[in-house]
């Protein structure tokens, strides 16, 4: 077993190094965290399994189970969140940080913190099966989104660049696209931590999710953005 991660530089001097287990195989990884005065763990640094298969010829495998990851918005494929570009598409990948400052600039853009997720299974006009996915704001505005489950290509859309990206437990496969089958399993799924709408016409609709912000970003700087947005939204509010 190899650990480079034990090699890379100190966060901060409150960092020690914590054993990490990896929920894929089980591998103890060692990366810098911080622990609690009762030795119970804050938060750790670690990215990406450092555990390993070995074949019957001895060839090795690597886990690479990512603890982090940045997900590609065309393919789903979770990446290394230094990453630039998509390992498996090869689209450009675009920090979050990054993306919410864009959005908060934007006049046409609804920005807004998610805290719950619903998940219904239905069907369209058509009879056909379908998903819809109801985003709950601490603003009270939900917002929604509509994935439609009856062609094969539909389900693999589906299962990259909705439950890739969502699901929590992303060690054990999930291959499900009957929405009622979804729908029961809504337990192993996340809601991202902002999701950003674009007006068309009357309607909001929903353009871009955005998970693990606080691998990116500061609380603190987090919260200046989101104050200054709302600053010069009222400001522009004030002069029309």
């Amino acid at each position: 077993m190899y650990q480079p991660e034990i090699g890379m530089p100190k966060p901060d001097s409150d960092s020690e190094l914590v054993t990490i287990p990896c929920p894929a195989c089980g591998f103890n990884n060692s990366f810098w965290g911080k622990l609690d005065d009762n030795g119970f763990l804050i938060e750790h640094y670690g990215r990406q399994c450092q555990g390993y298969f070995e074949d019957e010829d001895g060839e090795r495998e690597i886990c690479g189970y990512r603890f982090r990851a940045k997900f590609c918005d065309e393919c789903g494929a979770d990446n290394d969140i230094a990453a630039r570009r998509c390992h498996q598409c090869d689209a450009p990948l675009i920090d979050p940080d990054k993306k919410l400052r864009e959005a908060l600039k934007l006049k046409d853009a609804l920005v807004v913190a998610c805290n719950d997720m619903t998940l219904t299974a239905g069907k369209n006009r058509n009879q056909k099966p379908q998903l819809k996915v109801t985003y709950h704001t601490h603003e009270g505005n939900d917002l929604h989104e509509v994935w439609p489950l009856a062609s094969k290509k539909q389900k693999q859309d589906f299962l990259a660049r909705f439950v890739r990206p969502h699901l929590v437990d992303r060690h054990r496969p999930f291959d499900a696209t009957a929405p009622t089958k979804v729908t029961a399993s809504q337990h192993r799924f996340r809601p991202p931590d902002f999701v950003i709408a674009r007006k068309q016409g009357r309607f909001w609709h929903l353009r871009q999710k955005i998970f693990d912000v606080e691998s990116f970003i500061t609380q603190d700087r987090l919260t200046a953005m989101l104050a200054q947005s709302r600053g010069q939204a009222f400001a522009e509010h004030d002069a029309s």
